[in-house]
């Protein structure tokens, strides 16, 4: 109870320092009116001074409808533009030489993505300021950076956010460049098709690395990084990262972890880690 108490009363600080405009200067670049804005992860009070002083500033405020309950309160009385997931996908590749799934998603999409670049161009031109928001950092595996080519010539703005793998860590109490045999960590995902940096052939190296799982079976994951780190390696779950009432932490090894989260639901948020970090104390 307290902690939904407090997640309230942060959103309110939130919203109120956008109303009121206590967030320092919200001067904005003079030539650019297309901003793309990184909300970070959880609780909206991982939200930067910078991106509550592009929302305040903005005219219309632009998201996936996934994430309509996250971002309500910030759009306040603006002008919102809510598209649906996954209508990126594809931007910018030849319908014909896709697989017909794909072309046929594309057939339905299409239409969406240009009435959408329609929109943004006729609200550009009126003057209007446009804050186009992601969860998390927008362009570490955010949906939103096929816009800042799309419209490079409206110069684009990008205001970063904290990622999830930032929160993530943060819940692990853990450095993942610290540890006795490596300095390096590794961001990936779900093996895409095309791909060659898979994660069995990327975790030959041996360092510490992170995945966004982003919906992907867990089993999948397990059985790539089997193939590449010795069944005791240390392996740990953060589900909800940056969120205070639902954040948590699973950890155990590579070999006993698919047994302890058997029962567990995982949700669309969270991220595996794996390595000898996670273990490792500096102090013997």
């Amino acid at each position: 109870m307290k902690q939904g108490i407090r997640l309230v009363a942060s959103c309110c600080i939130v919203i109120a320092a956008i109303l009121a405009g206590g967030c320092g200067s919200t001067e904005l670049p003079a030539d650019t009116r297309l901003f793309l804005v990184g909300m970070g992860p959880g609780d909206p009070d991982l939200v930067s001074v910078r991106a509550l002083n592009v929302i305040r500033a903005a005219d219309v405020v632009v998201y996936l409808e996934g994430a309509k309950e996250k971002f309500r309160h910030v759009a306040g009385g603006k002008e919102v533009i809510a598209v649906p997931y996954g209508f990126w996908r594809n931007y910018g590749k030849d319908p014909s030489a896709l697989p017909e799934t794909d072309a046929r998603k594309e057939k339905e999409i299409a239409p969406i993505r240009k009435e959408f670049i329609g929109r943004v161009r006729d609200a550009v031109s009126r003057g209007k300021v446009i804050a186009v928001l992601d969860s998390g950092d927008p362009l570490i595996y955010g949906p939103w950076a096929w816009i800042l080519e799309e419209f490079e010539d409206l110069k684009p703005s990008v205001v970063p956010g904290i990622s999830c793998f930032n929160a993530a860590h943060a819940a692990l109490k853990k450095s993942p460049t610290i540890t006795e045999s490596t300095k390096s960590v590794i961001l990936t995902s779900n093996d895409w098709p095309g791909k060659t940096d898979t994660i069995d052939s990327i975790g030959k190296h041996g360092a510490s690395m992170a995945l966004f799982t982003m919906r992907a079976d867990f089993d999948f994951f397990i059985g790539k990084l089997k193939i590449a780190y010795p069944s005791r390696t240390p392996v740990a779950l953060v589900l909800h990262a940056g969120n205070r009432e639902n954040e948590r932490v699973i950890t155990g090894t590579l070999g006993t972890i698919s047994e302890q989260v058997r029962e567990t639901r995982l949700p669309f948020e969270y991220m595996i880690y794996i390595g000898d970090f996670i273990t490792y104390r500096q102090k013997r």
